[in-house]
């Protein structure tokens, strides 16, 4: 699993940092239709999530993992005949749709082989996460510095291979037998489970997170504050120290759905209070705003790490045993939702109202976590009251 994850995350990692030059440079598209296309794509992909989960249960989640990682191969590959924006959305929608049908396969797989310590494995695994993509982005950098069209090429060709790489080594993994189709048929499906649907609802609002750190945060600081532009490559580097650094020590404890939802609800606390602190860095001058930007993104990468651990704990503690693949598509459905959309969300709601945005967010945050024990507890119940047949 560890090799399974190394050798995709140097691929991605090279491929996602170079890929918008490549796009543009050398294949000719315009920026906007290079975001029109990645956008388009995301919401494709969403329909993987459930469909696919519902075939690894059906099929045994390591073969359609491997099979989905064929098909990130051969489009990956595809990306070095494309020649025009429509071209670019069909390989761009195979791409993103593979890529989401092979994080929920790969779920069950995860519960099977961590078994107790599955969240403690997953700590393990985002920590080489962002190791390997770091490496992989520090070998993207030469292909841009050369700028030429045989070094992109090169990107994408190697990211390509680690994925035929990757399907040989989860092959290599204990095969998940199939459930039974009369297991399927007498458990509760994910979407008519509500205690389940409202975690996945409320973990859905505190991944907003993400996109805030990724899209929102480099914004803000550019247009609404007297700190450089250039703080957030420093944020950056923080934040990926932080979670190198202490994701697995931070899943220690986090063994039981109950202790996963507490810890889910302090996260998002923390994260909450980190969002007024950026919010607040726009009514400082520059030597207070990159100071209170530092504390903010320092205190929302430590509530990142014990949201990590917490969520991956319910995303399968709450799921029956026989439709682990069917609760994970569900699950991760709600987590394409909060990214995809949360670009847009966070530009109407929060950077275009200013401090009043990130207060709203704070308290949209703060709300959820309040709620997330709640939820969990019917959760549980709803579990343990189906939990027989599986």
């Amino acid at each position: 699993m560890a090799w399974s994850t190394l050798v995709n995350s140097v691929g991605t990692g090279m491929f996602v940092t170079a890929s918008a030059l490549y796009f543009t440079r050398v294949v000719g598209l315009s920026v906007a239709e290079v975001g029109l296309g990645l956008t388009v794509a995301g919401f494709v992909a969403l329909s993987a999530n459930l469909t696919v989960g519902r075939l690894a249960d059906g099929k045994g989640a390591r073969g359609v993992w491997a099979a989905s990682l064929a098909v990130e191969a051969a489009a990956m590959a595809a990306f070095l005949i494309v020649d025009s924006f429509w071209a670019f959305i069909v390989v761009a929608c195979v791409s993103q749709f593979a890529a989401a049908a092979s994080q929920t396969a790969r779920l069950p797989v995860f519960r099977m082989v961590g078994g107790d310590s599955a969240t403690h494995l997953r700590s393990v695994i985002r920590t080489i996460v962002n190791l390997a993509a770091s490496f992989g982005a520090l070998v993207a950098g030469i292909a841009i510095s050369l700028d030429v069209a045989p070094a992109y090429y090169t990107l994408i060709v190697a990211n390509a291979l680690t994925f035929a790489a990757n399907v040989l080594i989860v092959l290599k993994l204990p095969k998940v037998e199939p459930t039974p189709r009369q297991a399927r048929k007498k458990s509760d499906a994910a979407l008519r489970n509500l205690p389940f649907l409202a975690v996945t609802v409320l973990n859905a609002v505190l991944i907003l997170q993400a996109p805030v750190f990724t899209f929102a945060l480099p914004l803000w600081i550019a247009t609404r504050t007297d700190a450089p532009a250039s703080l957030y490559a420093l944020l950056v580097v923080l934040n990926t120290a932080v979670v190198t650094l202490f994701q697995i020590r931070a899943s220690r404890g986090v063994d039981g759905v109950s202790v996963a939802g507490r810890v889910m609800r302090t996260a998002g606390i923390g994260l909450a209070a980190a969002f007024l602190g950026i919010g607040a860095s726009s009514l400082f001058g520059p030597v207070g705003a990159v100071t209170v930007l530092i504390a903010s993104v320092a205190l929302m990468s430590v509530a990142e790490i014990r949201y990590a651990a917490a969520e991956f704990e319910l995303s399968f503690g709450l799921a029956p045993k026989a439709l682990q693949g069917e609760y994970s598509g569900v699950f991760t459905l709600g987590l394409g939702l909060a990214t995809s959309a949360g670009p847009i969300l966070l530009a109407v709601s929060v950077l275009s109202a200013g401090l009043a945005g990130w207060v709203a967010l704070a308290l949209a945050t703060c709300v959820a976590s309040l709620l997330v024990p709640w939820a969990v507890r019917l959760a549980e119940r709803q579990l343990q009251s189906i939990q027989p047949v599986a």
